[in-house]
């Protein structure tokens, strides 16, 4: 089994965060899509954080491919810049207080001629305000530094369904997918 799931400093990074006020978070400006890439700022009112997804090249389901991993660090806010060239992040503000966040996992399995392949990985984060109101980073899974972001109510819903994962596969070539997803809840 491939582990792409959040490191435990990440996970450390996030548990540091619930209970503290969200002022903003930073990201390169929407182009036509609620699509960012590579970088994400967080800042509370204690630090800053920042939020990364790169590519991997891991050996998954029977070949080398290039996956999408999440990391999340404390950085100095100098630190939190934008990937792009002549890019400038700007500022969404938020000013409510982070009262748990969502870790979600997905375990994706693929049996083929009795060979089996297992990759976990972390899909995205949700951030739950005391306002009620959810925010929601979520990585494309393969090929992509992209980051979706969404505001609003029962994001888990917007995610994408594993559906997506099982359809990827031709069962008529012998492929038997499988997927589920996990919630890890991080509360204060």
């Amino acid at each position: 089994m491939i582990d792409l799931t959040l490191d435990a400093a990440s996970l450390d990074a996030l548990k540091s965060m619930v209970g503290k006020r969200l002022d903003h978070y930073s990201h390169d400006p929407f182009i036509f899509t609620p699509f960012v890439f590579d970088v994400v700022g967080f800042f509370t009112d204690e630090a800053s954080y920042k939020l990364e997804v790169a590519l991997k090249s891991e050996r998954c389901f029977f070949h080398a491919e290039d996956v999408s991993v999440m990391r999340l660090f404390k950085a100095h806010p100098e630190e939190i810049v934008s990937e792009a060239q002549d890019g400038q992040l700007i500022d969404v503000p938020v000013k409510d207080v982070v009262v748990g966040i969502d870790v979600v996992n997905d375990r994706e399995i693929v049996v083929h001629e009795d060979e089996k392949k297992e990759l976990y990985s972390t899909k995205g984060v949700i951030f739950r305000l005391l306002d009620g109101n959810e925010i929601s980073f979520e990585i494309e899974p393969r090929l992509s530094e992209a980051i979706t972001v969404q505001r609003g109510y029962n994001l888990i819903q917007r995610f994408r369904p594993i559906e997506f994962f099982l359809e990827e596969w031709e069962p008529d070539k012998g492929y038997v997918p499988q997927c589920s997803r996990e919630i890890v809840e991080l509360r204060g």
